[in-house]
């Protein structure tokens, strides 16, 4: 997630445009072997120009930035492998791969993509390999995996939903400068949830609509810093900004998923049913946390 893997998003929704017009001139299977590689090549130059090209290169070392963020870095991997490997099974699909080996074949792309930026953080002077992210890294794509080995998708998502929170200003080099930056770096306006949908998950009883679901989700704020709210700002001037409360934030709210809507043959519906399938919609969810013990919002995004 911190380093604006979240392109990935992109790619996949060009590529299954892309396979969809051109599967019957193109032979699908080289099509998606080939784009893969293209897109997560140049992502991994653009992430190393972005991220690393500014700090030498040394021997490999670990770091463990295990209690930093109070651990949405490292939800945040899981998020992104979970995608990775869950968006590549479905191409795979699409090229005409059957259902397991498409599972094994994302799961090996989120695998190699994921350890190479790892990689880059161990032999960078400015980072440094975590084996924290390395067993996010592995439960998001295994989580997938799994769900795209027997099910052929995930029948419980894992999404994320951002929304600026304000502390990005205060330390704008690393938390962002603009919403494109904050989206990817300040994970005091990042929520991730699990998205329970009974029809999805075939245990729907007959009363239960079939659009309604139920979403749990985990977010955090009050971090300036990855471990403490204290800081050295570019002029040498210590911030100490201890006096912001650092806390967890827990979300049980619904979600809907219009897709399984039928006759929605207007565009429009269809449109809301896409989008709704994929990401949270802004919906009503109750907060627990030590702040804000049960307080209730009508739309939290």
């Amino acid at each position: 997630m911190r380093r604006g893997i979240l392109i990935f998003s992109f790619i996949f929704l060009l590529g299954q445009q892309s396979l969809a017009k051109d599967s019957a001139s193109i032979k699908p299977k080289i099509l998606v072997w080939s784009g893969l590689g293209i897109a997560s090549t140049g992502i991994h130059l653009a992430l190393y120009k972005t991220w690393f090209s500014d700090y030498p290169m040394s021997g490999f070392r670990w770091i463990n930035d295990n209690n930093g963020w109070m651990q949405m870095d490292k939800i945040g991997h899981a998020w992104t492998a979970h995608f990775i490997t869950s968006g590549s099974a479905q191409l795979f699909q699409m090229a005409g791969y059957n259902r397991k080996k498409s599972a094994v074949f994302g799961a090996a792309v989120s695998t190699v993509f994921q350890t190479t930026v790892e990689v880059f953080d161990g032999f960078s002077e400015g980072w440094g390999a975590s084996k924290g992210d390395l067993l996010a890294n592995t439960a998001g794509t295994v989580s997938a995996g799994l769900q795209c080995y027997f099910w052929g998708k995930p029948k419980i998502p894992f999404r994320v939903t951002f929304h600026q929170s304000g502390f990005a200003p205060i330390r704008p080099d690393l938390l962002g400068s603009n919403l494109p930056e904050r989206w990817l770096k300040d994970y005091n306006g990042q929520t991730y949830w699990l998205d329970f949908n009974p029809e999805r998950m075939e245990i729907r009883p007959r009363w239960w609509p079939r659009w309604l679901g139920v979403n749990l989700g985990y977010g955090a704020e009050g971090m300036i810093g990855g471990d403490d709210n204290i800081f050295t700002d570019k002029n040498g001037t210590i911030q100490d900004y201890s006096h912001i409360h650092r806390y967890r934030q827990y979300y049980l709210g619904p979600s809907v998923s219009f897709g399984y809507l039928k006759n929605h043959k207007s565009p429009w519906i269809r449109a809301i049913a896409f989008v709704s399938d994929r990401i949270r919609i802004p919906l009503p969810a109750f907060e627990f946390s030590r702040k804000n013990m049960g307080r209730f919002e009508m739309f939290y995004w």
